[in-house]
């Protein structure tokens, strides 16, 4: 009774993947002794005969008993080789009951040397999987042989070894095409540089220009300012401060800056030989 449960189990599992849009391909069945063991598998290959380069589908169905074995314990160990996996596995797991349905497919390509068939196919061998679950009697394992993989050639060999090519092409590059002609865009950007190379010498001569207006600005306010203060020394006490303190404006700075503007407010009245006395020292000093 308990049997006849668990295959109504399996093949509801069975179905429910099915529906689910997984490919369980009939395989070699696994090696096992009893008919109601904890562990089954199976392993299959779709398509069973594909071309060199396809994709195939590699799955490994496995069937456990949840009142024998612990589903959590399961391990899984294959070797695909010399198929090459081209995406991650993916496993599915369907419970009903006391059984649980776990199965692995990954996606592989036959695209080595071993693929490569003498007579246009070829007949490639992958080696075993392994399943191992525990149970309360111990560890239960059992192998899963892969069916024969029959990979067909793409090209026939009458095809490699004939004197000429059944198909010809022409591998010389097509001819380039521009949006716009190299030769005029080379000529606007030649006359770009040229303009900002203009503009830039432009920019520089001003800025010197700028510069020594800069320069040539207190030279000339200071030696207007020396000739008014060398004046004012024959003019009355207020003339003579009001040259002194458009002298201090001129110098701007520095220590014949602040004498000026010291003597220009002193008390008493600078005298003319003191205007005379700094403006000697003023000359001196930018004469130096």
């Amino acid at each position: 009774m308990k049997a006849i449960r668990r295959s109504a189990a399996l093949a509801a599992l069975m179905g429910a993947a099915a529906l689910g849009g997984l490919a369980l391909s009939p395989g070699a069945s696994a090696k096992t002794t009893a008919s109601a063991a904890p562990l089954l598998a199976r392993a299959s290959f779709d398509p069973s005969t594909p071309a060199f380069g396809d994709h195939i589908t590699a799955t490994i169905t496995i069937e456990i008993d949840l009142t024998q074995a612990r589903a959590q314990t399961l391990h899984v160990r294959y070797d695909l080789a010399p198929l090459q996996a081209i995406g991650a596995p993916r496993t599915v797991r369907v419970t009903s009951g006391d059984a649980e349905l776990v199965t692995i497919a990954v996606p592989v390509a036959c695209i080595t040397d071993p693929c490569l068939g003498a007579h246009g196919v070829a007949q490639v061998h992958i080696g075993s999987a392994r399943a191992s679950i525990a149970t309360a009697a111990g560890v239960s394992r059992v192998t899963v042989a892969w069916p024969p993989l029959e990979v067909r050639d793409r090209v026939r060999m009458a095809d490699v070894n004939a004197l000429q090519s059944p198909v010809e092409a022409d591998a010389s590059p097509l001819p380039p095409t521009y949006r716009a002609s190299p030769a005029t865009l080379a000529t606007i950007v030649d006359i770009a540089a040229v303009l900002f190379g203009v503009t830039a010498v432009g920019l520089i001569a001003w800025d010197l220009l700028l510069v020594r207006r800069r320069r040539r600005a207190p030279e000339d306010s200071l030696a207007r300012a020396l000739r008014l203060a060398r004046s004012a020394q024959t003019l009355p006490g207020p003339d003579r401060r009001r040259a002194l303190e458009l002298l201090a404006r001129a110098l701007r700075r520095g220590e014949l800056h602040r004498e000026t503007s010291r003597l220009a407010w002193s008390q008493p009245t600078p005298e003319p030989a003191e205007l005379e006395h700094l403006v000697e020292t003023i000359e001196r000093d930018e004469t130096v």
